[in-house]
């Protein structure tokens, strides 16, 4: 199966699978935790070309059906459950020394491409404390984001 994004579609991928007798244009769009899909194949749609430009057509009016997401929202998005239950905010164990080091860690980005990171020791300010620190370094950090 290959997979290829067509340029300046961001959203819209190409899937082709000879062996299934499978060609067209997969869009995805998320919003709120719901992932919003369709496929739209050449056969039905008379080529590659139509196929596309349906693809881009409902894409669009997915664009439009939802709110854009700002940097923050999308910054305050939960993945994945890290070792914290809070985004942004994870312990850390450093083993280059003799002694491992153990540190929590908040991370943001208070302007597009620059990211900002603070680190608490466990053994200098206590485990529960030093977590405390980064979930309040990650709540400043997020409110001094850029939109």
């Amino acid at each position: 199966m290959s997979m290829n994004r067509p340029a300046h579609t961001s959203g819209i991928s190409r899937i082709d699978q000879p062996e299934k007798h499978n060609h067209g244009f997969f869009v995805r769009v998320q919003r709120s935790g719901k992932m919003h899909t369709a496929f739209f194949t050449d056969l039905k749609l008379g080529g590659r070309r139509r196929a596309l430009a349906a693809a881009q057509r409902h894409h669009r009016k997915l664009l439009k059906q939802f709110k854009p997401m700002t940097r923050r929202r999308w910054a305050e998005l939960l993945r994945r459950k890290g070792s914290s239950g809070i985004v942004g905010v994870q312990r850390s164990v450093d083993r280059r020394f003799t002694e491992p080091r153990v540190v929590w860690k908040a991370t943001w980005s208070p302007k597009p491409y620059f990211v900002r990171r603070r680190q608490f020791s466990a053994r200098k300010y206590g485990a529960r404390n030093a977590r405390w620190l980064a979930i309040r370094a990650r709540i400043a950090g997020l409110r001094s984001m850029q939109p």
